[in-house]
């Protein structure tokens, strides 16, 4: 399906793995140095994830494993949100542009956060038998 060959993808992510890692460093001179190095650690593991994941499983299976963390994260709608989110939202669209996926893709695939998140509200209400919280623990 992608034509980028597995040893430039591994390049990109270890060029935006540096970047994080630059941008973690830059974090204190920044008016909020706790969100940006938050978010710059989360890119930085998400790259890493992603690269072990092309190295053992190969670029189509990363992207499909992408595709589904991605989709499982809460859909942002302000630069206040949580910083570890945004860091790796970020990282995973760094990954999709590697890949060449198509712009109406990618907003397919965000849109398919909206649905999720509509589904971690429902999620969070108390169960209705067990008097307890349906939600997930690693939520």
């Amino acid at each position: 399906m992608f034509s980028v060959p597995q040893a430039d993808v591994m390049n990109a992510l270890k060029k935006f793995r540096r970047l994080a890692k630059q941008d973690f460093l830059a974090s204190p001179q920044t008016s909020n140095p706790v969100f940006w190095r938050l978010q710059a650690e989360a890119r930085r593991a998400q790259y890493d994830e992603l690269m072990q994941c092309v190295t053992v499983e190969g670029v189509e299976s990363a992207y499909h494993q992408s595709v589904r963390w991605y989709t499982a994260l809460p859909l942002t709608l302000d630069d206040d949100a949580d910083p570890e989110i945004l860091g790796r939202e970020q990282a995973f669209e760094m990954f999709f542009l590697t890949l060449g996926v198509d712009e109406k893709t990618r907003v397919r695939l965000r849109n398919a956060r909206r649905s999720a998140r509509k589904d971690l509200r429902s999620m969070s209400r108390t169960h209705p038998i067990k008097g307890r919280s349906a939600r997930p623990a690693s939520l």
